[in-house]
């Protein structure tokens, strides 16, 4: 009984699949281009396998999910040496059915290669939506980005499928209501010639941002990034800050924003955003070196607003990282007195009651507050868990201040 049960085991673990290893994408222009193009893998699949993100049912198990390069349609190529058989009640799980919900199925997912082909063929017309509102050069190659805020059954469309898209590498990512008028969404694309030479082009999609405009008093707005994506083929180049800092000037020059901020950030997103900011507030006079040394003042804080439309968390952040790439780290005195600083506010939470943590909220991230809700803790256990915390804010610091003296400018 025990060798079977093993060799049952064994033959069911033959059926299981790394949902990130099985399933890779590519990008194309070209029906040509479907065995040649890059493979790209997926930065998570829980909402489509589930939190263990794996596949049941196919040995040897590819998925390569095939996107048209300018319109995003999809076609699905699945392949595999053999199919578990139905035993035990387990069946082999539906791909298809998983990966392209059955509500956006009819708009996203093409079946057959040959009409897939027909997409790619009718793609050569396509327009960017919306307006042009920066364009820029990066190692060689052309960007534009566009503000969209129109609502019309094409474009809602077209947002479905890159939102679907964006589910493979946005915690949490989902579907937003267009036709709800406070969305307004930013695009950027790569501008390509054709090779027809006759010198037209095409628009491939780079990536996309989507911000809702949440009221502010005396008329104003305060946008809200709720998704930024770039798409894997131009990652790790620039591009994403360059993209991130086209549309924040676009916002910056709208004169009812009073600052942006963003909903639920992941670690990538916070070192980009921290990034761009840092670079743009060393060119802030309030934030010259003399300035960062003497404490976070209203001055920074105004001028973050003013200027940059940074919220008041985000400027007392960035003057924290600039503090500390300014602090002579063998001056002990001098570096002393940078981690005092940060330790006050860490340690603020702790000495406050209950009533007062909606105030917080406004000086420290979700993670700081968790890690501050200690305040049954003694002093011994309260100055270890400050230290713990100064040293991994220190540490991802240090990775914004790597990339500024890597990259020192944006464009």
């Amino acid at each position: 009984m025990v060798m079977e049960d093993l060799t049952n085991v064994d033959r069911t673990r033959k059926y299981i699949s790394d949902g990130l290893q099985a399933v890779k994408m590519t990008f194309v222009q070209d029906i040509n281009e479907i065995n040649t193009a890059p493979r790209y893998s997926p930065d998570m699949v829980y909402q489509h396998f589930g939190e263990e993100e794996t596949i049941y049912g196919y040995a040897d198990l590819e998925v390569t999910i095939h996107h048209s390069a300018q319109t995003l349609y999809s076609y699905i190529n699945i392949c595999y040496s053999s199919k578990a058989k139905n035993d035990n009640g387990l069946e082999a799980d539906d791909i298809e059915d998983k990966l392209v919900h059955i509500d956006v199925r009819p708009n996203v997912l093409v079946t057959e290669k040959g009409a897939f082909n027909q997409k790619l063929i009718s793609q050569k017309s396509f327009q960017p939506y919306g307006e042009m509102v920066h364009k820029f050069q990066s190692k060689g190659k052309n960007f534009e980005v566009y503000r969209v805020t129109e609502q019309s059954e094409d474009f809602n469309l077209f947002l479905e499928r890159i939102q679907t898209l964006g589910m493979f590498f946005i915690e949490c990512c989902s579907l937003t209501d267009n036709t709800e008028e406070n969305w307004l969404h930013y695009f950027i694309y790569e501008r390509c010639d054709t090779g027809d030479g006759d010198g037209s082009t095409i628009a491939k999609v780079a990536g996309f941002a989507t911000l809702y405009k949440f009221y502010n008093y005396f008329e104003k707005v305060r946008p809200r990034i709720a998704q930024m994506l770039l798409l894997p083929q131009y990652r790790k180049s620039g591009i994403g800050a360059q993209f991130m800092e086209s549309f924040l000037r676009d916002l910056r020059a709208t004169p009812e924003v009073f600052d942006v901020t963003v909903e639920a950030p992941g670690d990538q997103f916070t070192f980009l955003r921290d990034y761009v900011d840092c670079i743009n507030c060393m060119n802030l006079p309030e934030f010259s070196p003399e300035n960062l040394k003497n404490g976070f003042s209203d001055k920074m804080r105004m001028a973050a607003l003013d200027k940059l439309k940074i919220s008041k968390a985000q400027s007392r952040r960035v003057y924290e990282i600039l503090r500390f790439r300014q602090t002579n780290k063998k001056d002990k005195e001098e570096l002393k007195a940078q981690r005092i600083d940060v330790k006050r506010r860490l340690y603020a939470p702790m000495k406050r009651s209950e009533r007062d943590w909606k105030r917080l909220n406004l000086a420290l991230t979700q993670e700081e507050l968790r890690q501050a809700a200690c305040g049954e803790m003694d002093e011994e256990t309260k100055f270890s868990t400050l230290t713990q915390m100064y040293d991994r804010l220190m540490e991802s610091y240090q990775k914004t201040i790597d990339r500024i003296e890597a990259h020192p400018k944006i464009f």
